[in-house]
């Protein structure tokens, strides 16, 4: 439900909004929700106690000339309607729409060994022919049977394990006896 209602907040800003004044939304939404991880301010803005008011005033008030003036009046009609709770996904779904508005995408990949930036590049192009969009891999670790690739924004994900290879070889040379 909460995601369907900051849907329609990051719809509002999105058409109001520039490409840039929305980057600079984005960075100033993650600023503002790493600050709303402190136990007390995160209380403050879950408590049903304090008004909107008295959390705009706490929260984005201070912020007043640091922050693009359309986000500004969007945290302030959010605060007003008392959902100023939803920073984290509106963050979450604004940067989605960006990465979808650009076409490129981040992804992890996971394997048994450590690979090249050329191998990652490879791998890379090869989702791009698949998908379209402009994909940038990381690997994120060393374990594992085999190859790992997930690209999370665009529902992809993909993996080759040597024993299931291996087993499946067997299986087939068994059948074929």
């Amino acid at each position: 439900m909460n995601e369907l209602i900051a849907k329609r907040y990051a719809k509002a800003l999105m058409e109001v909004a520039s490409a840039e004044e929305l980057k600079a939304s984005l960075t100033a939404l993650r600023a503002i929700q790493k600050s709303l991880e402190e136990k007390e301010l995160a209380e403050i803005v879950a408590s049903p106690l304090v008004s909107g008011e008295e959390k705009f005033s706490l929260v984005v008030e201070p912020l007043k000339g640091k922050l693009p003036e359309k986000l500004f009046n969007l945290l302030h009609l959010m605060s007003e309607k008392g959902r100023l709770n939803l920073l984290p996904t509106l963050a979450e779904i604004l940067s989605f729409e960006l990465k979808r508005e650009e076409n490129r995408y981040e992804g992890i990949v996971e394997a048994d060994e450590a690979l090249s930036e050329k191998e990652l590049k490879r791998i890379a192009k090869v989702l791009k022919h698949y998908s379209g969009a402009e994909v940038q891999l990381k690997q994120v670790s060393e374990s594992g049977d085999g190859l790992y690739v997930a690209v999370e924004d665009l529902g992809l994900e993909l993996s080759i394990s040597k024993s299931r290879i291996k087993a499946d070889l067997l299986d087939f040379i068994q059948r074929a006896l």
